[in-house]
């Protein structure tokens, strides 16, 4: 699973939210648009929000099934995913708003097929077991983020943290990684963006 693009809080196609981390999985059929997207909501009166979309094309339509989660949502929905990973059931599902689900399979002992359906509509991608601890990562660390807390305990349980510098010299690398894609694309206005946002965490 690799991070194909970083989403900045003045894209005006994503009002509202801080930044996001669009993930396209290994196995992609079409990797301009199968993807993985995780957004941070601004926090508002100390309250997050949180949201994950799922895009695939099928055929000649494009399915994009997304869901806004709040900070208690989000915290089981990392808890899921890692949890799963060690369960003894081949199939688990999660429940996001409105009885729409999130439901994830073993293929095998090193596959598993995430399938997501929301008002009837359903699509799936096949991941590995690494890119699934690739994606809770990335969940954890948008969360940490998002609410700047070093240590988080929720449910009896301990999200792991990376520690702080560890935070800022994986997102230092990723922004690294996304201005040379924005140059190499030359698109000047994510470029810009990119290169405020690393001027910014120098200056923390």
């Amino acid at each position: 699973m690799d991070i194909s693009d970083f989403i900045v809080s003045n894209t005006k196609e994503h009002d509202g939210f801080k930044y996001g981390i669009k993930l396209v999985p290994k196995r992609a059929m079409d990797k301009f648009v199968d993807s993985i997207l995780i957004l941070a909501r601004r926090n508002i009166n100390g309250h997050s929000k949180y949201k994950i979309s799922f895009k695939k094309r099928c055929g000649f339509k494009t399915i994009l099934n997304d869901f806004e989660l709040e900070e208690r949502d989000f915290l089981n929905y990392i808890k899921f995913l890692t949890d799963f990973k060690t369960s003894n059931n081949k199939s688990e599902k999660f429940q996001a708003e409105n009885f729409n689900t999130i439901e994830l399979t073993f293929l095998n002992k090193e596959m598993i097929k995430i399938s997501v359906e929301k008002d009837s509509t359903r699509l799936f991608f096949s991941i590995s077991i690494s890119e699934l601890e690739f994606y809770v990562t990335m969940l954890k660390n948008m969360y940490l983020d998002n609410v700047r807390n070093p240590s988080i305990y929720y449910m009896n349980y301990v999200i792991n943290p990376l520690m702080k510098k560890e935070r800022e010299k994986l997102y230092t690398e990723i922004l690294y990684t996304l201005i040379d894609g924005a140059l190499d694309n030359k698109n000047k206005e994510l470029f810009s963006s990119l290169c405020k946002e690393l001027k910014s965490v120098r200056l923390k």
